[in-house]
């Protein structure tokens, strides 16, 4: 019931008053709100089902399908003019980064907005990145999409969704996402709680992110249709077989999703440190080069684009040779890290997939296994979900994309092993190991976030009396930087002033109280140094000095955040989720 109350308190009020007339209206209003947040959700999964339908139908359903069927000195120059227009819309609009689903999960921990100003740039960017073959995904572009206006949405109607709106529609956004991209509402959902987190789940949200993720899925299949993107036959295994090669694959693809994990980790933050005159030319060459090797092997365009449907149709055909399929795995990896090198913008969800379906398929054929499906589908979600980090994720997008619950099982199984070898590797640098407790999370704040800044400093010489009519009977901290001559004496620990006074009279000094042996931080220090140095120093704050200069203290209220509890901003800060 205090639960309840603290989340909720116009229920609380209305448990509380006497009046049942008052009563009757504050939960009459709260329905009525409750209605308005349910709207709120759904109104916000439709744009972006709307939204995503339309980009993916012209970037894949008629740029990118038209590719294909265009000649082949098209497809090879074809991806190399995707980069340099994706540079140049970037120089244009000076905007240098290149990711997009992994701004979700820094604006999540971080609080950063996602400017709506950016949004249009870099969505134009991932559409000529994908419709004229780039190997990335177009789930990138659409959680970023979904994610910006929740976040917006949020930030403009705190009073009808309420609590951390903004955060709770930024998460209901992105689930939305991916919700409408994949045609798998429940996979959005998890991948949207999953991802900000490598062993945790921000649970907070599920609610506005299952309304989000079922309206956006729903408005995206009335437009395009709700074909599922793996089709395949039951498959015919024996129990010791599914699982042992459940296991196997999971070896298998936590090694390989650790490599492919450092090598896209490192295609991405090639751009910051290649300037893009060298880094375009060198990736359009190789993915030209992936584009022609490939024709020779299948009669199928698998380095162009997302590339999933042509990799289904060459891991279900049971007439392609394991050495084909390793040597569609390198051209696929190579053409994801020469787009990802080059700046082009999109996800890699996708791009992980494909290649756990060629893995899958890699150990099927090495086992001499039925050509079902089955290997290849464990596959897929043992490095998806390792790579992502997002295991129930990555289980979930496999019964939803086969429809087949029997693939669950194995899947779960192969997937908690690749886990297993991951350790704190992730695709997402943005991502933490867990949620964390709100003093937690402020210790690992650098000093000058938790800062006091109003205090200024005093000199040995001042006397004591100055100070006192200085800072009054409600100073902002309760102590001050000491700074004379050759920078930091000391701190000045206000109530020890009274003592002093007693002792040596009205005359008294800053000199005559001065702490001496209490340390100073710096601004870029750890918070939990100040908290150590108090200890040591048995006071309840510590100066922040920086070349000889005072630029506040940390006491035990700020490091706490309890100084700020009243402050009408104090939940919606960076530090605080």
């Amino acid at each position: 019931m205090a639960s309840e109350s603290s989340e909720n308190p116009d229920a609380s009020t209305a448990a509380k008053t006497d009046d049942p007339s008052l009563a009757a209206e504050i939960v009459a209003t709260e329905q009525v709100r409750g209605v308005m947040s349910f709207l709120v959700f759904a109104m916000l999964g439709g744009f972006v089902g709307l939204m995503v339908a339309g980009l993916e139908w012209f970037t894949v359903e008629a740029v990118l399908q038209g590719l294909v069927e265009a000649p082949r000195w098209l497809q090879v120059v074809a991806p190399g003019i995707g980069l340099a227009l994706a540079a140049g819309l970037r120089y244009l609009f000076r905007d240098s980064r290149t990711s997009t689903s992994d701004d979700y999960v820094k604006s999540f921990h971080s609080g950063e907005r996602l400017r709506l100003t950016a949004l249009g740039p870099r969505l134009t960017g991932s559409m000529a990145t994908i419709g004229t073959g780039g190997a990335v995904g177009f789930e990138g572009p659409s959680v970023l999409l979904g994610a910006t206006f929740g976040q917006w949405i949020g930030a403009k109607w705190p009073k009808i969704v309420g609590f951390r709106s903004d955060r709770t529609l930024l998460i209901a956004g992105a689930a939305a996402g991916v919700a409408a991209v994949f045609k798998a509402p429940a996979t959005g959902v998890l991948f949207a709680l999953e991802v900000p987190y490598r062993r945790d789940i921000s649970r907070h949200a599920l609610i506005p992110a299952l309304v989000a993720a079922a309206s956006a899925y729903l408005v995206f299949v009335l437009i395009l249709g709700g074909d599922r993107l793996i089709e395949v036959a039951i498959p015919e295994f024996s129990f010791s077989e599914e699982i042992g090669g459940a296991i196997v694959l999971g070896f298998a693809a936590g090694i390989v999703a650790r490599g492919l994990v450092q090598l896209f980790a490192a295609s991405k933050a090639a751009p910051k440190k290649v300037p893009a005159r060298y880094l375009i030319p060198v990736s359009a060459l190789a993915l030209a080069l992936s584009v022609l090797a490939a024709g020779p092997l299948v009669d199928l365009p698998v380095t162009l684009g997302p590339g999933a449907n042509a990799v289904v149709d060459v891991v279900l055909d049971p007439g392609i040779g394991v050495w084909t399929i390793v040597a569609l795995f390198l051209l696929r990896a190579v053409a994801t890290s020469a787009t990802l090198a080059g700046g082009g913008l999109g996800g890699v969800f996708i791009p992980l997939a494909v290649q756990g379906l060629l893995l899958g398929r890699i150990v099927e054929v090495v086992f001499d296994a039925p050509s079902t499906g089955l290997f290849p589908v464990i596959g897929l979600a043992a490095v998806l979900g390792a790579g992502y980090r997002t295991p129930l994720a990555a289980v979930m997008f496999v019964a939803e994309t086969t429809g087949r619950a029997e693939f669950v099982i194995p899947a779960l199984i192969a997937t908690a092993v690749s886990q297993a070898l991951m350790g704190e590797t992730s695709i997402s640098d943005g991502q933490v190991s867990a949620r964390q407790g709100a003093l937690e999370r402020r210790l690992g704040l650098p000093v000058r976030s938790v800062a006091i800044t109003e205090m200024g400093h005093v000199s040995p010489d001042d006397p004591l009396l100055e100070v006192i009519d200085r800072y009054g009977m409600s100073p902002p901290a309760p102590a001050v930087p000491v700074i004379g001559d050759n920078g930091y004496e000391g701190l000045l620990v206000l109530h020890d002033m009274a003592n002093i006074m007693f002792t040596v009279g009205i005359e008294a000094t800053v000199a005559d109280c001065v702490r001496r042996n209490v340390q100073s931080v710096g601004p870029d220090d750890p918070a939990m140094k100040a908290a150590k140095l108090m200890n040591d120093g048995d006071t309840a704050a510590v100066a922040i000095i920086e070349d000889g200069k005072a630029l506040g203290v940390v006491s035990a209220l700020s490091l706490t955040g309890l100084r700020e509890v009243e402050s009408d901003d104090f939940l919606d800060r960076p530090g605080f989720q």
